[in-house]
C-alpha cells in the first residue's frame, strides 16, 4: 500500500516548491531547472576559463539562488575539463591552519571524485594521510579513497590540524594540484559557502584567515575559488584586507530573479515532477498568488516557496468537495496569515509581537532605522538596538546591506508581512 500524496490531484510526483539546491544527477531537482542569471554565469565562468587561478565571490540577500548559481557553474567547468567536487566547503573561522585543511580536502575530494582510478602516486597518498589524520565528521572519519566515499554528503568540517598539516600543508595542497593539472585537469574548482549567518566577529575573523593563506594555497595556479554568502559578510570578509582584496574580482551581489523568470522555473519544476508525461499537469496555485508572494517577499524564493509548500498543504489536507482548484490567493493568504501569526507570536512573545504589529500598522513594507524605530516604539535607542538584535537573530528582521554614511536600515522578513497583511 502506499502512502498518500497530496500533489497527485496536480498529476506531481512531489512537491514542486523545495527550498534545496539543484543537484547534478538528480531526478527530481537537476541543474536543467536553473533559469536567468546567464549574465552572471558567463561572468563566472568566463573568469575561471581566463586565468591560471582564481578568485571570486557571490553576494546577496537570503533565497536568491546564489548556491545553485555556483552548482551550476561547477556543472559547467566540470564538462569543460575542470575538475571539482559535489561537496561545498563551510568556511571556517576557526583557524588559517584548519581553512587550510578545507581546502586541501576539498581538492583531494575534487581529484577522487573525477580520476577515480587515482593510482598510487605519491602526491595523492600523502594528501590521503594527511586529509585522513585531520577529517572529521561528527566524530567518524569522512574520506573518499581511491573513489571509494566513506561518510555522508554535504559540507564539510575539518577538526584542528596538527602541526604536519600548518607544516607540510602548503606544499601537499602545491603538489596535489600540480598532479591534477598533469593528469589532465584545467584546473580545481572550489565552492566555499556558509556565509549566511557568520555574526560580526565571525566575519572579522574569516577575513583574517583568509589573509593568512592568500600566498600558500588561495594563489597557486591552478586552483579557483568562489565564495558565496550574504552581502554584507561576503564584503566584509573579501574587501577587510587589502591583500586580499587585491586578488579578488569585485565580488557579484545577486538581484531578484524577475517574475517571468519565477513563472518559468515554476513551469520547469511541473514538468519535471509529472507523474506521467502523458497526462499534463495543473498548476496548483491561481498565477495571482505566484505574483503576490514574490512581492511580500521580496524575490527570496526559499522564503517563497516554503510559504506556498506550507499553505498548500494545509489546504490539500483539509479540502472539501467543494474547494475550487487551483487554489485562490484568498484562500491562500487566509491560511498563510493564521499560520505565520501563531508561529510568531509563540516565538516571539507578547512584548516584541506587539512591536512587530506597530512597525506593520506603520507600513509593513517600510525600510526603517533605530531612530525612527524609536519613535514608532517609544524607546531609547539602545532598547531598541537589543530588540533589533533579538528579532534579527529569530529571522523577523532583515538587514539590509549597509551604506557608507548612513544608519543601518531594517526591513520585515517575507514570513512577519504575512502574518500582518491588513494591519498598515
Amino acid at each position: 500500500m502506499s502512502l498518500p500524496n497530496i500533489w497527485e490531484i496536480f498529476h506531481l510526483k512531489s512537491s514542486p516548491y523545495f527550498q534545496t539546491a539543484l543537484q547534478k544527477d538528480s531526478n527530481t531537482k537537476p541543474l536543467s531547472l536553473f533559469v536567468g542569471r546567464q549574465r552572471e554565469l558567463r561572468r563566472l565562468l568566463a573568469t575561471i576559463g581566463s586565468n591560471l587561478g582564481s578568485r571570486q565571490a557571490v553576494a546577496g540577500r537570503p533565497g536568491l539562488g546564489k548556491t545553485t548559481l555556483v552548482q551550476v557553474v561547477k556543472d559547467r567547468a566540470r564538462a569543460a575539463g575542470y575538475w571539482t567536487a559535489d561537496d561545498f566547503i563551510s568556511i571556517t573561522t576557526e583557524s588559517s591552519g584548519v581553512l587550510l585543511g578545507q581546502l586541501l580536502a576539498g581538492v583531494y575530494d575534487a581529484v577522487v571524485a573525477c580520476n577515480p582510478d587515482a593510482d598510487d602516486d605519491p602526491a595523492v597518498e600523502e594528501a590521503q594521510q594527511l586529509v585522513c589524520s585531520v577529517r572529521l565528521r561528527s566524530g567518524t572519519m569522512n574520506v573518499s579513497v581511491a573513489g571509494f566515499g566513506v561518510g555522508g554528503g554535504g559540507s564539510e568540517t575539518v577538526s584542528t590540524p596538527p602541526s604536519a598539516l600548518i607544516l607540510d600543508g602548503p606544499r601537499v595542497l602545491r603538489n596535489l594540484l600540480n598532479y591534477a593539472l598533469q593528469k589532465g585537469a584545467k584546473g580545481i574548482l572550489l565552492h566555499l559557502n556558509n556565509l549566511e549567518n557568520l555574526n560580526k566577529t565571525d566575519t572579522q575573523d574569516a577575513a583574517d584567515v583568509l589573509r593568512d593563506i592568500r600566498d600558500s594555497a588561495l594563489m597557486l595556479d591552478g586552483l579557483h575559488v568562489i565564495v558565496v554568502g550574504a552581502t554584507d559578510v561576503v564584503r566584509t570578509v573579501v574587501n577587510h584586507h587589502p591583500q586580499i582584496r587585491s586578488v579578488f574580482s569585485n565580488p557579484m551581489v545577486l538581484k531578484e530573479l524577475t517574475l517571468s523568470n519565477v513563472y518559468e522555473l515554476l513551469n520547469n519544476r511541473y514538468q519535471a515532477l509529472q507523474i506521467d508525461a502523458n497526462q499534463p499537469f495543473r498548476n496548483p496555485v491561481e498565477d495571482s498568488v505566484v505574483e503576490k508572494l514574490y512581492d511580500v517577499f521580496r524575490g527570496d524564493l526559499r522564503g517563497m516557496f516554503k510559504s506556498l509548500e506550507d499553505g498548500m498543504q494545509t489546504l490539500l489536507l483539509d479540502m472539501t468537495d467543494n474547494m475550487a482548484l487551483p487554489a485562490s490567493l484568498n484562500d491562500l493568504l487566509s491560511v498563510l496569515r493564521k499560520q505565520n501569526q501563531e508561529e510568531l507570536k509563540e516565538e516571539l512573545g507578547p512584548t516584541n509581537w506587539r512591536r512587530i504589529l506597530q512597525w506593520a500598522v506603520a507600513d509593513s513594507g517600510s525600510i526603517q532605522t533605530r531612530t525612527t524605530l524609536s519613535g514608532i516604539w517609544d524607546l531609547d535607542i539602545e532598547e531598541v538596538s537589543e530588540t533589533m538584535e533579538k528579532l534579527i537573530d529569530s529571522g523577523t528582521v532583515e538587514a539590509l546591506p549597509k551604506r557608507p554614511e548612513r544608519e543601518s536600515e531594517y526591513l520585515l522578513t517575507g514570513k512577519v508581512r504575512l502574518a500582518t497583511l491588513g494591519q498598515g
